[in-house]
């Protein structure tokens, strides 16, 4: 009976080992999200929402975008976690719902 149970937790360990790189490379950190007022038209590189300037993280859905809003529409922007040089980017950009 012992034998058993150590080969199901044998096997149930060696599963786990192979799994979590796995999951541990697919989970990606996001910083917060800003919504409001688009105040400056936005550029491929940065973009002036209720009058503070958020920089664009460069090939991002973000940047890809961004030349298609305008100014005085209501958007949510989700900034990155601070990087290397503890400055948040915009990541993604997306109309605010309900407007």
């Amino acid at each position: 009976m012992k034998l058993g149970k150590l080969a199901l937790l044998s096997a149930l360990f060696t599963v786990m080992l192979s799994v979590e790189p796995i999951v541990g490379h697919t989970t990606q950190m996001v910083g917060s999200t800003v919504s409001g007022a688009i105040t400056a038209s936005p550029s491929p590189t940065q973009i002036e929402i209720a009058h503070i300037v958020y920089a664009i993280q460069p090939n991002s859905p973000a940047s890809k975008v961004a030349r298609s809003f305008f100014v005085g529409q209501v958007v949510d922007a989700v900034l990155s976690a601070p990087g290397v040089n503890s400055v948040s980017q915009v990541v993604s950009l997306a109309a605010h719902a309900g407007t």
